[in-house]
């Protein structure tokens, strides 16, 4: 994104938290399961089988236990598994989160258990070696039960060694731990900003309230792609979007807190391509863009390793902006503060943007909006998601 102007305030990386040493866990069950064998269950299998043929789909199923030691939480976790064929640039196997309930000797084509969450994917690697995905975002912090399928649309066969193999081959999970922390990581907190005073917590199930969003239905940003309810769902906890490698994807906008001055904050993730950006947008009541405005403060901008905040003001659609390295596949607080003194923008409670020209300002009321947007570039589509744990919205500040 063209930048006219640069504001970089209070511009500071936060230190992590120590971790402990990694711990490496073999898989409890593993297994594969073939389309056309719907009913034969390979549990005996020394080898894991993934395929993507029209019905010769072969995909293989893990699960492990995560021990992680009171008072600590997980902060990494990569899958590796010994390859037993080799990949080209374009043939991936894709890693996605899946339910219990099936049993190594039990499961079958025909009883198998969906693909949940997309959590990533490998390619271009070479026989005899050792093939890793990182499922960190897969794994719940306290460990327990973590169960994964892997598929392939590869025209042929990608197989792995399995747990019957031998000790030195086998599947295995890595995980990393550190201390839990009680430091207040929200600016809300941090900031003293009080009791929020509307918002959604996300803490139900199917489509977003429709006393609260808008959901879009209409091409996607840019004309790109298209925006479609049916890519954004909420599943008691967070509301997911999902865009496809197509460009079929979501965006949706507040109908509460339509106002001019207030402070906003949001818990969110992405993963996945990086031609999808996730973006935490204050936009402009009037649509007059780019004259009244456009407050983007949480932006990916093709890397899941950086955030940025871009200010956008006027007709000519001058901007001022900041950047930081952060991990943005996990969760953190963005927020931001408007108020008649100006813009402050807040990453895990800590002040990162800041501008004060009242120049600058937007004219009127504006609205938060959640989008995930496509930015289809030259290299191969892929799938992506955006994470939102909840959106909060706090009194303006007092002003004299």
């Amino acid at each position: 994104m063209a930048v006219a102007s640069s504001l970089l305030v209070g511009f500071a990386i936060i230190t992590p938290t120590t971790a402990n040493a990694a711990t490496t866990i073999s898989p409890t069950i593993d297994t594969y399961v073939q389309a056309d064998k719907a009913t034969t269950n390979f549990g005996a299998s020394v080898r894991l089988s993934t395929e993507g043929r029209a019905n010769i789909w072969r995909n293989t199923l893990l699960r492990f236990t995560v021990p992680v030691p009171a008072g600590e939480h997980v902060v990494s976790a990569k899958l590796r598994a010994y390859s037993e064929a080799s990949t080209t640039s374009t043939e991936f196997v894709d890693v996605f989160t899946t339910s219990g309930g099936w049993t190594e000797r039990g499961v079958t084509w025909n009883n198998a258990p969906a693909r949940g969450t997309w959590l990533g994917k490998a390619g271009g690697f070479a026989t005899g070696s050792w093939v890793e995905w990182d499922v960190t975002k897969g794994v719940s912090a306290k460990g327990g039960e973590q169960n994964f399928k892997l598929e392939s649309n590869a025209q042929k066969w990608i197989g792995f060694k399995s747990k019957e193999s031998s000790s030195a081959l086998r599947p295995r999970l890595v995980v990393t731990t550190a201390p839990d922390t009680v430091t207040p990581t929200e600016a809300a907190v941090v900031q003293g900003w009080g009791t929020r005073v509307t918002g959604d917590e996300f803490n139900y199930t199917g489509a977003p309230d429709a006393t609260k969003w808008i959901v879009y239905n209409s091409a996607g940003h840019a004309g790109n792609g298209v925006r479609s309810p049916q890519q954004v769902t909420v599943d008691g906890s967070k509301m997911v979007m999902t865009g496809t490698p197509d460009g079929t994807t979501a965006g949706m906008g507040a109908k509460f807190a339509n106002q001019k001055y207030g402070r906003w904050e949001v818990r969110a993730a992405g993963s996945g391509d990086n031609e999808y950006h996730m973006v935490s947008i204050l936009w402009p009541d009037s649509e007059n863009w780019p004259c009244d405005g456009e407050v983007d403060y949480a932006e990916t901008t093709g890397d899941w390793s950086l955030i940025t905040f871009f200010h956008h003001y006027g007709c000519s659609n001058s901007q001022t902006s900041a950047f930081r390295a952060l991990d943005v596949t996990q969760f953190h607080n963005y927020a931001v503060d408007w108020s008649p003194k100006g813009i402050v923008g807040y990453v895990d409670g800590v002040k990162w943007f800041e501008d004060n020209d009242p120049a600058h300002q937007p004219p009127g009321s504006m609205h938060q909006t959640l989008q995930l947007d496509w930015f289809p570039d030259s290299t191969a589509n892929g799938a992506g998601e955006m994470r939102v744990d909840w959106v909060r919205v706090y009194a303006a500040a007092e002003t004299a």
